[in-house]
């Protein structure tokens, strides 16, 4: 058998091939960013078939890279952005639409009128995620009431449905697989939490057929194999992003707790093999299924992270690169009063308001591009910050240590920031690629290459930032903070 892991980390902006050695360090990688497509303001889209071409493509890149072939892999996992959803033909393979992506917003009529009926507190309840333009099978209705071709390939039985894992599992494999990992299921808004399966009465409420949703399966598991690089390779490991890097970040234990910054900011934290449903605007999910055990995760995200410094950098053009904003940030010692809402696409946990727009306030003729660089890093940890204050509520916890990763997090002021206004000691580690590591590491725990009490010692801390924040200081523009969100509230109502 192979001594190596072959992982592909689909995200929002790009895909990534990586390959880890028996010790879990990564050997070789290659990366293509793809398409995005905003064909409205609340609308974002991939294309399936684009992800799927270049995901290959990065895999043939890397396995050349590290000197390999197909024979020396032992497995392969996959981890992939959650909620964004893809419809395509079972005979030929092809999507009938592009993927719409967890970002859009463009269900969120359906959203508001589902709130003003039982069914929200049901969902809930029942759920575990709060209802929002990110569910599937709100999604899944609007491509049935907006593409006839959709529409009819359902009703002729000749369409399937999947999350980004499913469609990658289901390319890779020859159309032979097609399942989703529990975390994804979980994650779409369409499972009941109490059992782990598709939630039929829900499904059969907004008007979507149960026969185009894939088998559901253990994070770590037989997907079946790929012959795409050689001789065949088992994939034996799929996990949506964020529940990869909570297990990569050995958060294995009720009451730990990770945040990936990248496109945008996810909390997540452990709270066992029990789920008490939250109503402060988090969600309840399931971190992850091994063997009959089921592990469950509350989590709360910021949707714009990195993607507010993108629009920095390629909307107002004040930055060439987004590693930019970092120095031009630090360039000025506060923002001169100058507060950024981040609501390009509406907003997310704990608001949930898909009808809030961004907001720059406080502007000033002194203000400068130093200063809306550095309300841009301010209101990415604010946002945290909203998050944690609802998670220690709901969970009746005070997070002493925040473990974070992505791609944002190399971000030194950022990060210190983040542990000033969460009041919070942060570690970050000495790689930031937890999302791929806890693909490759849940793939290895099939194939018995890790055992899961080595998981936590994957990782290893490379730098902790404490808080510095005078604490009159961090409430004072934690205020004025909440103040300026509460402006951009329902805003494209007015």
């Amino acid at each position: 058998m192979g001594k190596y892991v072959l992982v592909i980390d689909e995200g929002t902006t790009g895909t990534r091939a990586l390959i880890f050695d028996s010790d879990f360090n990564i050997a070789a990688q290659a990366y293509q960013e793809f398409t995005q497509y905003t064909p409205q303001e609340n609308m974002v889209e991939h294309d399936a078939m684009e992800i799927y071409a270049k995901s290959v493509g990065v895999c043939r890149e890397a396995i050349e890279k590290a000197g390999l072939s197909s024979d020396d892999i032992a497995c392969m996992g996959i981890t992939n952005q959650r909620n964004t959803c893809v419809i395509w033909d079972k005979n030929t393979g092809e999507p009938l639409y592009n993927a719409i992506v967890w970002q859009d917003s463009r269900t969120g009529p359906a959203v508001d009128a589902i709130k003003q009926t039982e069914w929200a507190e049901k969902i809930l309840q029942e759920t575990g995620k709060v209802i929002a333009p990110h569910n599937n099978a709100l999604i899944i209705k609007w491509y049935m009431d907006n593409v006839p071709e959709i529409k009819e390939k359902i009703d002729r039985g000749e369409a399937l449905y999947g999350t980004m894992d499913t469609w990658m599992i289901w390319k890779l494999s020859g159309g032979k697989t097609h399942a989703v990992s529990c975390s994804n299921a979980s994650s779409s808004g369409c499972i009941d939490l109490r059992t782990g399966e598709w939630h039929k009465e829900f499904l059969d409420y907004v008007g979507v057929p149960m026969d185009i949703f894939p088998v559901i399966q253990s994070e770590s598991s037989d997907y079946g194999t790929t012959d795409l690089f050689g001789s065949a390779i088992p994939i034996t490991g799929a996990v949506a992003d964020q529940q990869s890097a909570l297990f990569a970040q050995g958060c294995l234990e009720p009451g730990t707790m990770k945040c990936t910054n990248g496109t945008g900011s996810f909390m997540d934290i452990n709270i066992g093999s029990k789920f008490n449903i939250a109503s402060g605007g988090v969600d309840n999910l399931i971190a992850w299924k091994l063997g009959d055990t089921i592990t469950y995760a509350v989590e709360g995200f910021v949707s714009v992270t990195g993607s507010a410094v993108q629009w920095l950098r390629d909307g107002l053009k004040i930055i060439r690169k987004s590693s930019d904003i970092e120095a031009l940030a630090a360039s000025v010692p506060d923002t001169n009063g100058v507060y950024f809402v981040p609501a390009l696409v509406g907003l997310t946990t704990p608001h949930n308001d898909p009808f809030a727009r961004g907001m720059l306030i406080g502007i000033t003729r002194g203000t400068t591009e130093a200063h809306i660089a550095r309300a841009t890093l301010e209101c990415i940890a604010f946002g945290i910050k909203d998050i944690l204050d609802v998670v220690e509520r709901e969970c009746n916890v005070k997070i002493e240590e925040i473990k974070i990763d992505g791609g944002a997090s190399e971000n030194n002021l950022l990060v210190q920031m983040l542990a000033d206004y969460c009041d919070a000691r942060v570690s970050r580690p000495d790689t930031l690629e937890a999302t791929s590591l806890g693909a490759a590491l849940m793939a290895a725990l099939y194939v018995n290459m890790i055992g899961l009490e080595d998981v936590k010692n994957v990782l290893n801390t490379d730098q902790v930032f404490e808080p510095q924040i005078d604490p009159v200081l961090r409430d004072t523009r934690s205020l004025e903070w909440k103040e300026a969100v509460k402006r951009s509230l329902n805003w494209i109502r007015h």
